[in-house]
């Protein structure tokens, strides 16, 4: 796989500055997504690019000669930019994009807000939408490109679409639930209740779900609807959980506070039970140099979401148990 002009960039930027934490602040980046970035790299080269010294970071044989060769391939980029594009990225005054409720609420958002700081002449519409209106949209060049789901997407031969950071999603429920603290919940147990979605369920998560239901030896949970209500705003399927026995399955990142102050409390997961996020752009369609450079703002904010996620589990996981998966009920084990 050949490198990214924004994984050179990170390299040129850590070489610079001789420090993680300093490069971090100059990429508007957090230090574990550099080092993430910086690690990606070095899998791909077979080697390590820099180490430790009492001058800080410095490169290795093999970092410095890939610092010299990235400062000509990104003044290359730059020189081809400004004078054959005609230095789009001052010229372009709106980017429009897409994204799924999961992904907005949690990565585009964050992207949005740094980008916001480093492209002033540059407006940026996002369009929220479920992965197939979304696509409506990209076919028409209403949008540049959009982040969702891509499980549905994956045998469309017009697409181009990249993998980012799968997200686990979390079964979740009013504090003061009727499950809320029990140690030995099934899928099926969620059925007892109405299931709030936040967008459309891809197939791949349905399927599963829909197994669960048809075991359920309660009649009334084994014809619920399901799901009993779809809303694509955030803030109304929490308000929605929040006053009601009402379940929903969302992100860690999109909860983190309502579980820090006890509004919303974990039930469990399941394998099956997560987000496969993806950029998703036209095969044969370049992006605008803004969009472009919006794009990468969003790869970086979801690699610092999961990184979010993964420390949000683990401290609540160490502190009460309450991440143990929900497990199925044609799973005999607990998770």
């Amino acid at each position: 796989m050949p490198l990214e002009l924004r994984q050179i960039r990170h390299i040129l930027a850590l070489a610079d500055h001789g420090s993680f934490a300093r490069a971090a602040v100059a990429l508007r980046l957090s230090q574990p997504a550099l080092s993430r970035s910086i690690q990606g790299v070095e899998q791909q080269v077979g080697a390590a690019l820099f180490v430790r010294s009492s001058a800080g970071i410095v490169p290795t044989d093999i970092g410095r000669v890939l610092v010299q060769r990235g400062r000509e391939v990104v003044q290359a980029a730059e020189d081809l930019e400004r004078e054959i594009l005609g230095d789009r990225r001052s010229q372009a005054s709106q980017i429009a994009v897409g994204g799924g409720p999961y992904p907005v609420e949690s990565i585009v958002s964050a992207a949005l807000a740094r980008y916001l700081g480093a492209n002033p002449r540059v407006g940026v519409r996002i369009q929220v939408g479920n992965w197939d209106e979304l696509l409506r949209r990209l076919r028409t060049r209403e949008l540049e490109f959009f982040v969702a789901e891509v499980s549905t997407l994956e045998a469309e031969h017009d697409l181009e679409i990249q993998s980012l950071t799968e997200h686990p999603l979390f079964f979740v429920a009013r504090s003061g639930h009727p499950l809320a603290g029990r140690g030995d919940i099934t899928t099926v147990d969620t059925f007892a209740f109405p299931f709030v979605a936040l967008s459309r369920i891809p197939p791949r998560i349905l399927e599963p779900v829909l197994k669960a239901q048809r075991e359920a030896s309660d009649m009334a949970a084994a014809t619920r609807a399901f799901p009993a209500a779809e809303c694509n705003s955030l803030a109304a399927v929490k308000r929605i959980v929040a006053g009601s026995d009402a379940i929903t399955a969302v992100t860690l990142s999109c909860i983190e506070e309502e579980i820090e102050d006890r509004t919303l409390t974990l039930l469990g997961s399941e394998p099956w039970l997560s987000a496969r996020y993806g950029l998703v752009g036209l095969k044969g369609q370049p992006l605008s140099a803004a969009a472009e450079d919006f794009r990468d703002f969003v790869i970086d904010a979801g690699s610092e979401a999961s990184l979010a996620e993964d420390r949000l589990r683990a401290a609540w996981s160490s502190a009460s148990g309450a991440l143990d998966p929900v497990r199925s009920a044609t799973t005999p084990r607990r998770v």
